[in-house]
């Protein structure tokens, strides 16, 4: 069948932020993060005019955590550390856009009183396809710098290969985007895929992860020139650093032919496609609520055996008061577990 493009670009863009922050800025951040360790919830509150949800937690070496719609973001007062990092969420780049995204990172910064300067500390490209497929006999026919590779198959079917280290300067990571969709409850890359996508074929995607040292080796640093260097990055990736060959009698792999499939890979547009932050919030939405409806009808025909129900409309009838004896066993009501959880969500 014909192969297609359907969307390539920037799927992860993590950000530091080098320089200072205001004193007023932190102890606000540790009176906030106090508070959600006392009740063991996130706290909403506001910073430079931007909501928020402060964590009772650190975000790794950061000990203050804030979850914005855009974006987590983590502050320290440790000098050895970038003041400021920023990992930006779909409804940021993909709605948003990258560069919107850098934008709004920037006038957060302001906002919030913090004089620093932006730079990259993850750059993830993607592209993603239709008819572009690759199988675990394949693997060896891989020409590659990295001497680590990884494989994943789900009966029998390849799912996933990676090649890289963690940690390394650059990973490849080539898989069933279409299955991870389902799994993960994305429910919102249709919309960003376009008119193309046709939910009866596979969804192929090829990414590359660089790292900052990886980006450091062509001299890149701050977001602006890492988005405008980004076909670059990928050209590096896809013809020198990994390619997929038709093996022949030459015992010198890397003169083997380079795979029509492969060939396709090199020349994606990186153009990115973009879905209104609407649609992405439904489909997020959507997503949670079709792993709700497994779980909820798993946990419910189950319960229906012991309260001799049979349909969903008297089953949910006597479900009601058993939820009332949890009540009182647990005390404490429904209602205020349904408040902590959306407390718990994002802003």
């Amino acid at each position: 069948m014909l192969s297609v493009e359907l969307c390539s670009g920037v799927d992860a863009l993590y950000l530091s932020a080098r320089g200072a922050a205001p004193q007023s800025l932190f102890a606000d951040l540790e009176q906030a993060r106090a508070s959600a360790e006392l009740d063991g919830l996130p706290v909403s509150t506001h910073l430079g005019g931007y909501p928020v949800k402060v964590q009772s937690r650190a975000w790794g070496k950061y000990r203050y955590c804030a979850v914005h719609e855009l974006a987590r973001i983590g502050f320290t007062p440790s000098e050895t550390l970038p003041v400021v990092r920023f990992q930006p969420t779909a409804v940021a780049l993909h709605a948003l856009g990258p560069e919107l995204t850098v934008l709004w990172a920037s006038n957060f910064l302001d906002a919030c009183g913090i004089q620093a300067t932006l730079h990259v500390s993850r750059l993830d490209l993607h592209s993603d396809w239709h008819g572009v497929e690759f199988h675990a006999n394949e693997r060896s026919n891989f020409v590659t710098y990295s001497t680590r590779r990884a494989l994943w198959e789900v009966a029998e079917e390849l799912s996933g290969l990676a090649f890289g280290k963690r940690g390394g300067a650059l990973i490849c990571r080539i898989y069933d985007k279409s299955r991870e969709m389902v799994e993960k409850g994305h429910d919102w890359w249709p919309d960003v895929w376009g008119p193309a996508y046709d939910s009866e074929r596979k969804v192929t995607r090829v990414e590359f992860e660089f790292s900052r040292a990886g980006l450091k080796e062509f001299g890149v640093d701050g977001p602006e020139e890492a988005l405008e260097r980004a076909p670059e990055l990928w050209a590096y990736a896809t013809c020198s650093w990994l390619s997929l060959r038709i093996p022949t009698q030459d015992d010198t792999r890397s003169r083997w032919p380079v795979d029509p499939r492969w060939q396709l890979v090199q020349g994606s547009s990186l153009a990115g496609r973009s879905a209104p932050a609407t649609r992405i919030r439904a489909g997020i939405r959507e997503g949670e609520l079709r792993t709700f409806r497994k779980l909820a009808t798993g946990v419910l025909s189950s319960m229906a055996v012991p309260l001799g129900t049979f349909d969903i409309r008297d089953t949910l009838r006597a479900v009601e008061p058993e939820l009332r004896v949890y009540e009182r066993v647990s005390q404490r009501d429904f209602a205020d577990r349904v408040d902590e959880k959306r407390r718990r969500s994002t802003p």
